[in-house]
């Protein structure tokens, strides 16, 4: 019997040293993967940080001032205006006075002479029309032509009627006119066919 017990005893003894033994281990063990699991992670988080810093540059905007190829949006770049010229129109020849003398009361066949304030140089003929309608022409008066026998003159306006042969005559005046004959008596408009235009009124008897 005592060999048995010392036996046990020597078993309980040895477990109890196996049992403290493997609790070391256990606990050397954790350690060491808790060791390896930190380190583990730290790695991993330094792979995210480097990614992330990578990844970074690729989401920064690019410059609105440089165009990318084949690209539809439009640059910064303005246009310069487009500039027309437009042409001058011609000047608009306004009407002045035209001095009318007679040596006494007009009357159809009558003569007038008329004078040019501004001394220019004009052309034989004149445009006779009622003063009521100054803007509708009734008679081509023709002044009297030095050495021309048949001046003056006056010649119905027919509209639309060409071919009519005028002397080319130009003076300073004054030029003496004659009136239609048959011509009813009141006010009428006298004005100049060439230059700036001049107009004077008349009244017929």
């Amino acid at each position: 019997m005592p060999d048995l017990q010392e036996d046990l005893q020597a078993l309980a003894d040895r477990k109890a040293a196996e049992s403290a033994g493997d609790f070391d281990s256990v606990l050397t063990a954790a350690r060491s993967r808790k060791r390896r699991l930190t380190a583990g992670l730290t790695v991993l988080g330094a792979a995210v940080v480097v990614g992330a810093v990578a990844v970074v540059p690729t989401l920064r905007p690019a410059s609105n001032n440089v165009p990318v190829a084949d690209s539809p949006v439009p640059t910064n770049a303005v246009a310069p205006p487009e500039v027309s010229v437009q042409p001058n129109p011609a000047p608009v020849e306004k009407a002045g006075p035209l001095t009318l003398t007679s040596a006494k009361a007009l009357v159809a066949g009558g003569q007038v002479v008329a004078s040019f304030p501004d001394k220019a140089v004009r052309n034989v003929t004149f445009t006779l029309a009622s003063a009521a309608k100054p803007d509708v022409a009734l008679y081509t008066l023709v002044a009297k032509v030095p050495g021309d026998a048949t001046t003056p003159y006056s010649m119905k306006v027919n509209p639309g009627e060409v071919g009519i042969a005028i002397p080319q005559y130009t003076s300073a005046g004054p030029y003496t006119l004659a009136m239609p004959k048959g011509l009813a008596a009141g006010s009428y408009q006298l004005c100049t066919l060439s230059g700036a235009k001049l107009c004077g009124l008349v009244t017929v008897g």
